[in-house]
């Protein structure tokens, strides 16, 4: 059995027009690409053996079709009409952090899933459509309604577990959930709004357009607005930094009062400022109330013992699942040493906002 696929077609970024399509043979294939009017390229044959598929022949086709389909994905298209259409929304992506101009705006920066909102559904930053969170979908259609054409940028997050990123990874990126995993998924996830990318405009523009969106019974809602802030220099921009670390964030996000770019641009800047180092522990100390039976923080001892000003030796919290924190409590007279992640120094040489991320790392 021959089998050869209808072309796809994609522009390039020089302007170009190119194609692509496979051949099945049997238990073989082979896709041929290059330009549309132009030279092409032909690879040599994949033979084929049953994995997911019952034949050789049924395997080709399979994985023909899966290649085809990533591309769809991507960047091709079926008809070349639609080649300028694009396939989804890029979101502006962040650039280091750098030396800004003032004033800019700041943000805490989440460690959640980045997340797309469109009248048509929820959307990775790669256009793969979020099924586990329907409940996010309701509670933004009176917005679609009043505005088909609305785009909002944010990320599915909620900061009760921005120690278990993989918890909201699993919940949000379910393809077939079970009703109880959405029950659990509309419990827990939240999307959290820090951009309207619809709106042309500044950043403050979309900002105030932001702020004039209602969500119906907001405190309740899963629809969260991401806090901003105006910085005035260097010193307020450093001190909201500092607030937002302590508070348990991942870090800060410093926008300038430009465009909304669907690109990585310098007008969005990521600042994640940490340092790391191993010291001794002294003791894991157990929580209290809902923690109890849990490791909760870490004492440990710096180069000459150096204390606090109130005599102690430093203590750090504990990132990790509760599975982790019980296992790690049932074991801590026998841990050695902790990897401490912090932001800087004080002048006394103690480590500011330190949270313990590692226990006896073996390298």
């Amino acid at each position: 059995m021959n089998i050869i696929s209808d072309p796809i077609f994609k522009r390039d970024s020089v302007g170009n027009i190119r194609t692509w399509f496979f051949e099945v043979d049997g238990d073989k294939y082979r896709t041929t690409s290059g330009l549309l009017e132009g030279a092409k390229t032909t690879t040599a044959y994949t033979v084929c053996t049953p994995k997911s598929q019952e034949t050789a022949e049924a395997q080709a086709l399979f994985e023909a079709i899966a290649d085809q389909t990533k591309k769809l994905e991507r960047d091709y298209h079926r008809s070349v009409d639609d080649i300028d259409t694009p396939l989804m929304f890029k979101p502006m992506l962040a650039q280091a952090y750098e030396t800004v101009s003032f004033p800019c705006f700041a943000q805490p920066k989440l460690d959640g899933v980045r997340c797309i909102a469109t009248a048509k559904g929820l959307f990775s930053r790669q256009g793969k459509r979020f099924l586990g969170v329907p409940h996010i979908e309701e509670a933004l259609a009176p917005a679609f309604t009043n505005d088909p054409g609305l785009i909002l940028d944010g990320e599915l997050y909620n900061h009760d577990f921005k120690d278990d990123f993989n918890q909201i990874v699993s919940m949000v990126k379910k393809q077939n959930p079970t009703a109880g995993q959405l029950a659990k998924s509309a419990e827990l996830i939240q999307y959290h709004v820090y951009d309207f990318p619809s709106v042309h405009g500044t950043f403050s523009a979309r900002q105030n357009h932001l702020a004039a969106l209602v969500f119906e019974e907001m405190t309740n809602s899963p629809i969260k607005i991401v806090q901003t802030r105006v910085a005035v220099d260097q010193a307020h921009l450093d001190g909201l930094y500092l607030n937002w670390m302590e508070a348990g964030y991942e870090g800060q996000m410093v926008r300038l009062n430009g465009p909304y770019e669907n690109k990585r641009s310098k007008n969005l800047l990521k600042r994640k400022e940490f340092q790391d180092a191993e010291y001794p522990v002294s003791q894991i100390g157990e929580g209290l109330g809902d923690w109890a039976g849990y490791a909760k923080w870490v004492e440990f001892i710096l180069p000459g013992d150096k204390r606090t000003e109130s005599g102690e030796r430093p203590k750090a919290g504990i990132k990790g699942t509760k599975a982790f924190t019980k296992e790690l409590l049932a074991r801590r007279d026998s841990v050695k040493t902790t990897k401490i992640k912090f932001f800087n120094l004080t002048p006394a040489g103690i480590p500011r906002f330190p949270v313990a991320i590692d226990f006896d790392r073996v390298d």
